[in-house]
């Protein structure tokens, strides 16, 4: 017998020791990977290790996301000005379930990818 229903996405945990090893296994070099940061302030920041080339934040959603989907989506349909080129931006879709962990890991080795560094050439 197969698997029966609908395939989701990957739900990861917030940490860099279950962030590590997947995007490890993805193939991002063993020098390079996820930190904790603590704080915003100088000293706080002069502990991730550079270069840092993606933040990823994790902050209480329940009351955010709504009302901020609902934002986004009217500037956008209000003909906003576009980002800037050298922006990449990914809004997670509603109908994916709980798959932040694993978008923001795709889209930091992306943007880290991009940055150049990661992939020696």
């Amino acid at each position: 017998g197969g698997r029966t229903g609908t395939m989701g996405w990957l739900p990861l945990e917030s940490n860099p020791e279950v962030l590590n090893p997947f995007v490890h296994r993805l193939g991002l070099p063993p020098d390079w990977g996820f930190a904790d940061v603590f704080g915003l302030d100088p000293e706080l920041l002069s502990m991730v290790p550079q270069p840092c080339v993606a933040v990823c934040l994790l902050f209480p959603s329940e009351k955010i996301t709504g009302p901020r989907r609902a934002e986004l989506l009217a500037k956008r349909t209000a003909g906003a000005a576009p980002p800037p080129a050298d922006l990449f931006f990914l809004q997670q879709h509603d109908g994916i379930g709980n798959a932040c962990g694993t978008i923001a890991c795709v889209h930091a080795v992306a943007a880290g990818a991009a940055a150049g560094g990661l992939f020696p050439a």
